[in-house]
């Protein structure tokens, strides 16, 4: 009864502004949506996702954190990149696995209209944030041009990941998503208080898999997940993030399916939302607290 009256009472605030929609939002992340950019500021803007510029913008509009793309050079050293060949992006060849961080360094992003962005590693993003715990990170970890079935490789990512988030103090920050069982099965045995999440092609998949293997949730495309399904997740206990949000409007659509956090390239957009939605809820708060706000006609 007093979240009816509650909500009512947002509706009443901002019934002068129709264009704003104000969202009662349910979900396991303590009704909070975690407001991510993808690989920063997303894959429109001025930057190329996942460098140091595009993160640290992103971080700096006031989201909650950013997904990065992960990849292992041939010397164990994590870098944030996405794509499985490096000349569809930069002025190198080939995959990131196949060379030494040192290497990588001599590359440099070359696709128009970007220029002389640098690959950077993630302990040079992470040692040049200053309130670095503040924010969460997601870990999508690509495992391009791999054997699935090399357990040296997997080892010595998974083992990479461990050191990164213990150097930094960001354990309880991270979420770690892939598409691998057998890598966040090895995750999973390194440290059992990872936050993994599958990243399936179907929410069927996903569902199994996050149940097989008790993972933390699933990460799936917004296109892929209905509100309906999405309420089955979290029913079993799963948290879902939710992805391949490039639109305004498909920040709206995602917000309404209640997920626990969404990357979005939208990032501006969905800070200004959410920031509204929560700026009504405590208004309506102090104005149903106030004595006479029931007697009110």
């Amino acid at each position: 009864m007093k979240k009816l009256l509650l909500f009512s009472l947002i509706s009443l605030l901002f019934s002068c502004e129709q264009e704003s929609e104000i969202f009662d939002v349910v979900n396991l992340n303590r009704n909070y949506i975690t407001v991510l950019g993808h690989g920063g500021m997303g894959i429109s803007s001025a930057y190329p996702i996942n460098t140091y510029e595009s993160i640290i913008n992103c971080l700096n509009i006031g989201t909650d954190g950013s997904e990065i793309d992960i990849q292992l050079t041939k010397d164990s050293v994590l870098v944030a990149f996405h794509d499985s060949d490096l000349s569809e992006k930069t002025n190198l060849t080939g995959s990131v696995s196949q060379y030494t961080f040192a290497e990588l360094q001599e590359g440099y992003y070359d696709e128009m209209p970007y220029k002389s962005y640098a690959i950077i590693s993630l302990d040079q993003l992470f040692s040049n944030i200053e309130d670095l715990t503040s924010h969460k990170f997601t870990f999508d970890c690509k495992l391009y041009n791999a054997n699935k079935n090399d357990d040296a490789y997997l080892g010595r990512f998974a083992n990479a990941i461990v050191n990164i988030a213990q150097k930094y103090g960001i354990q309880r920050k991270l979420l770690i998503e892939s598409n691998d069982k057998n890598f966040l099965s090895l995750l999973a045995s390194k440290n059992e208080k990872f936050k993994l999440f599958i990243y399936p092609q179907t929410f069927e998949e996903g569902l199994a898999t996050a149940t097989e293997l008790s993972l933390y949730g699933i990460t799936i495309a917004n296109d892929d997940i209905s509100a309906a399904q999405l309420a089955a997740a979290h029913d079993r206990g799963f948290r879902v993030a939710v992805w391949n949000v490039q639109t305004e409007n498909e920040n709206i659509e995602a917000i309404r399916k209640n997920p626990d956090f969404i990357q979005t390239d939208k990032v501006k957009h969905l800070v200004e939302t959410m920031q509204a939605t929560d700026e009504a809820f405590y208004a309506a708060i102090q104005q149903w607290q106030r004595p006479d706000s029931l007697s009110r006609k």
